[in-house]
């Protein structure tokens, strides 16, 4: 099934989040490093290319949660006086679901699948 990839502008997320983002230009992915904004090692990163998002946290070096999903179709940052979040909707056709990984105030990744 192939979707349009919607995604923001990299500088958004320093903006947003005062996060480093770099780029591999040979996998046209791009990376987004918030261990220095939140203490946390978590890296983001996505293709807009492939329509595919990863997430991977760890802690001591060794990684506790690695989350990778093709599919995506909107990708988009939510933020309130509340929290600040990257949310990335999916639909490949076979599944479609919401991957929300809340920055601020503090870490917390919540995934919802369903299958059609």
């Amino acid at each position: 099934m192939d979707h349009k990839f919607e995604s923001p502008d990299a500088h958004n997320f320093t903006e947003e989040f005062g996060a480093t983002v770099t780029r591999n230009t040979i996998d046209n992915v791009w990376i987004i490093d918030f261990k220095e904004v939140t203490g946390e090692d978590l890296t983001f990163s996505y293709s807009p290319t492939d329509a595919s998002v990863r997430m991977r946290l760890c802690d001591a070096q060794e990684t506790v949660m690695d989350i990778f999903r093709e599919g995506a179709i909107r990708l988009h940052i939510e933020s309130d006086k509340e929290h600040s979040s990257i949310v990335i909707d999916f639909n490949d056709g076979v599944a479609s679901g919401v991957l929300d990984i809340q920055i601020f105030p503090r870490i917390r990744i919540t995934d919802r699948m369903l299958f059609h």
